[in-house]
C-alpha cells in the first residue's frame, strides 16, 4: 500500500471503536494543570526578596525538573487512552466457525405428566425446563419431538430456537392422538431427524418420568455406533401423585384403583448407563439442565466447522501505542520520581470519574430483546412484545395477536423464506385478518405449492375464497343500490320540476288578471311546494340508515368468517398429529404398542 492510498484510507475510514474512552483525557488535563499551577505558585521567598533579585538567588532548574514528570505523565496517559479508544481505519477478513452439534428434545406427553407431585403438575414444571434448554442454545441446530402412544415431530432441526420456544406452551397430552408412552418410537424419530440432517454427532435429550425396562435393549440398539448421546431428565418423584380426571375424580385402573404414576429413577439410570449417557432428576434450580447440557466432555474443536463466509472486523492499531508507553513507564524508577508518581496516582484515583454507562434497564443485562419480547408475549402483552422482538417472524406473530395486521403483514413479509411454507401461511393469515383477501389467497397458494399437504393453508384458503366472493357480491349489491337510489333521486327531481312548471302557469294567469292579489296567491302556492321538498328530503334521509344497516350486517358477517380462521398453534399441532397418526395406520407403518401397555 503506497502513501497516497494510505492517506486516502485514513481520511475515509479512520475512527475510534470506543470513542467514549477519549473522555478520560479531560481528568488528565485537569490534573496536570492543577499540579503545574501548584508548582509555579509563589513561595515564602517571593514575599521576602525583591523580584528583580529573585532569579539570581533561587535555583530555577529545580522547578523545571519537577515539571518533567508531569509532562511525561500526560504523554503516557494520552497514549494509553488513545489505545483504549481503539483507533482503526481498515478491516481484515476473519473466518467464521460454527458448532456442528445438534440437539433433539424428546418430550414425554403421556397422561402421567398431569400428576401433581410438582406444583402445579409435572407438565408445567417440565415445560419450564425445556424453555431453559432452548434459552441455552446460542448456536447449533435444535429439534423437538413429542410422544405418547406414537411419536410426532413438532419442529425439525433448525437454528431458530425462538420458534420452538413459542410452540412449547401449547403442547399438552390432550393433543396426542394415541395414549401411552412409546419411548422407542420417539428415540427412533429423533435418530431419523439427526440422520436426515447429516449430523455426525448430536444429543438426544429425553424428558420423561419413566421408560419400560423391556425397551432398554431396543433403544441401545438404535443408538449403538451412531455418535449420538442420550441425556435423560427424570420428571416426578418416587412417591408419585394421582392424575386428575374429569368431574373432579382421578384416573383409575380397570379395577377401580387410583393410578399413581411414580418416577422410575432406577430404570432411567440403568438406561443412561447402558448407552453411556447422563441422567439427573428434575430440580427447581438450574443445576439439572446445566449438568445435562455441559459440553466439556462432549464437544471439542473437531466439532467446529468453517462457514462459507467471512466476517470482516476492524483491525485495531491501539496496542502498538502501548509500546511507546513502556519507556515512559521505565522512567518512573528514577530517584525522586516514585514519590511523585505515587502522589499522582493517588490524586488520579480521586479525580478519575467512573466509566459512563448506557441507560438501560436492569433486565437488559441478563436477557436479550427477543427473550424479553417472549416474556411479554407469554404474559399476554403482544403490543409490548412486538416492540421488543428483533426477529421479523416474532414481530409478525406479536403484531398479529395485538390486532395490528398491517404491521404483521410487513413483518411476515420480511421473514419470508422461499422454502418455508409456514412463513407464507402466516403472511396469508395476516392478509386475511386485514381483509386483503386476494393477497391472502396468493400467499396460501404459495404455501400449498411448497407443501401440498398443508391442511391449514387449504382450509383457510377455502374460507378466504368464500369471504372474497361474499365481499364482491356485497360490493355489487351496494353499487346496484347506489345506482337505484341515484335513479330514484333523479326521478324525484324531474317530478318536482314538472310540478313547479305546472304550478307556474296558473300563477302567471292569475297575476295578469289579479295583479293586486298575485303576491298572496304566490305565497299560498309556495307553501305546498316547500312541504313537498321537505317530504322528499325526509325520504332521502330515511334511506341512509338502511345503507348503514346493510354495512353493519356485512361487517358482522366478515368478522364471523374471520373468527373461523385457525391461528392457535396448539390446534394446528393437534390436527397435524392426528393426520400423521391416521396416515401411519393406513400405511401400516405406525409403531403400535402391545395391548399390555398402560395408557398413562
Amino acid at each position: 500500500m503506497n502513501e497516497s492510498s494510505l492517506l486516502l484510507l485514513l481520511e475515509q475510514n479512520f475512527h475510534f471503536l470506543r470513542p467514549l474512552w477519549l473522555l478520560a483525557l479531560i481528568p488528565a488535563l485537569l490534573l496536570v494543570m492543577y499540579l503545574w499551577r501548584i508548582n509555579e505558585s509563589a513561595s515564602s521567598w517571593d514575599r521576602a526578596i525583591d523580584k528583580d533579585l529573585l532569579p539570581y538567588l533561587l535555583d530555577g532548574t529545580k522547578s523545571a525538573a519537577e515539571r518533567t514528570p508531569l509532562i511525561l505523565l500526560l504523554t503516557a496517559w494520552t497514549l494509553a487512552i488513545l489505545a483504549l479508544a481503539g483507533p482503526v481505519w481498515e478491516k481484515i477478513a476473519q473466518p467464521v466457525q460454527q458448532r456442528q452439534d445438534a440437539l433433539v428434545i424428546v418430550y414425554d406427553q403421556s397422561l402421567s405428566m398431569y400428576a401433581s407431585d410438582f406444583d402445579p403438575n409435572r407438565l408445567t414444571v417440565s415445560k419450564r425446563k425445556v424453555l431453559d434448554v432452548l434459552d441455552m442454545r446460542t448456536e447449533g441446530q435444535t429439534a423437538l419431538v413429542v410422544y405418547a402412544g406414537d411419536a410426532h415431530t413438532v419442529t425439525p432441526l433448525t437454528e431458530d430456537s425462538v420458534t420452538i420456544r413459542a410452540l412449547v406452551p401449547s403442547i399438552n397430552p390432550n393433543m396426542m392422538p394415541a395414549f401411552g408412552s412409546n419411548t422407542v418410537a420417539a428415540i427412533e424419530r429423533a435418530k431419523g431427524l439427526l440422520t436426515d440432517a447429516g449430523a455426525a454427532s448430536g444429543t438426544i435429550l429425553l424428558v420423561t418420568d419413566g421408560v419400560e425396562r423391556r425397551d432398554h435393549a431396543q433403544i441401545g440398539e438404535l443408538l449403538q455406533q451412531t455418535g449420538y448421546r442420550l441425556s435423560i431428565l427424570g420428571v416426578g418423584t418416587e412417591e408419585g401423585a394421582p392424575i386428575p380426571a374429569a368431574g373432579g375424580d382421578f384416573l383409575r385402573t380397570d379395577t377401580g384403583e387410583i393410578v399413581i404414576p411414580q418416577l422410575d429413577r432406577a430404570s432411567l439410570q440403568d438406561l443412561a448407563a447402558l448407552v453411556n449417557g447422563r441422567y439427573v432428576d428434575m430440580q427447581l434450580t438450574a443445576d439439572d439442565v446445566n449438568y445435562l447440557m455441559a459440553e466439556d466432555e462432549f464437544f471439542s474443536e473437531e466439532d467446529l466447522a468453517d462457514v462459507d463466509q467471512n466476517f470482516d472486523i476492524w483491525h485495531e492499531v491501539g496496542p502498538w501505542l502501548l509500546i511507546l508507553v513502556l519507556p515512559l513507564s521505565a522512567l518512573i524508577f528514577r530517584r525522586g520520581w516514585i514519590l511523585s508518581a505515587t502522589a499522582t496516582i493517588a490524586t488520579l484515583s480521586a479525580l478519575t470519574p467512573t466509566a459512563p454507562a448506557e441507560a438501560a434497564e436492569w433486565i437488559d443485562l441478563w436477557k436479550t430483546r427477543d427473550q424479553r419480547g417472549q416474556d411479554a408475549y407469554a404474559n399476554q402483552d403482544p403490543i409490548s412484545a412486538a416492540s421488543l422482538f428483533t426477529d421479523p417472524s416474532w414481530q409478525g406473530s406479536a403484531a398479529y395477536h395485538a390486532g395490528d395486521y398491517p404491521a404483521a403483514v410487513q413483518a411476515f413479509a420480511a421473514a419470508l423464506s422461499t422454502e418455508d411454507a409456514d412463513s407464507h401461511y402466516n403472511l396469508g393469515n395476516a392478509y386475511a385478518k386485514g381483509a386483503n383477501f386476494e393477497q391472502a389467497i396468493a400467499s396460501y397458494n404459495v404455501a400449498i405449492a411448497l407443501q401440498p399437504d398443508h391442511e391449514d393453508a387449504i382450509h383457510n384458503r377455502e374460507i378466504v375464497q368464500k369471504l372474497l366472493e361474499e365481499q364482491q357480491q356485497q360490493e355489487e349489491e351496494q353499487s346496484q343500490e347506489e345506482q337505484m337510489s341515484d335513479e330514484e333521486e333523479q326521478e324525484q327531481q324531474e317530478e318536482q320540476q314538472e310540478q313547479q312548471e305546472e304550478e307556474s302557469e296558473p300563477q302567471e294567469e292569475e297575476q295578469q288578471e289579479q295583479q293586486e292579489g298575485g303576491d298572496e296567491e304566490e305565497q299560498e302556492e309556495s307553501e305546498p311546494q316547500e312541504g313537498e321538498q321537505k317530504e322528499s328530503e325526509e325520504e332521502n334521509q330515511g334511506e341512509e340508515p338502511q345503507l348503514s344497516n346493510a354495512e353493519n350486517e356485512s361487517q358482522e358477517s366478515l368478522e364471523q368468517w374471520l373468527r373461523r380462521i385457525d391461528d392457535d398453534p396448539g390446534e394446528l399441532l393437534q390436527r397435524k398429529f392426528q393426520f400423521e397418526y391416521r396416515r401411519r395406520q393406513v400405511e401400516s407403518r405406525s409403531n403400535n404398542q402391545s395391548a399390555e401397555t398402560q395408557i398413562w
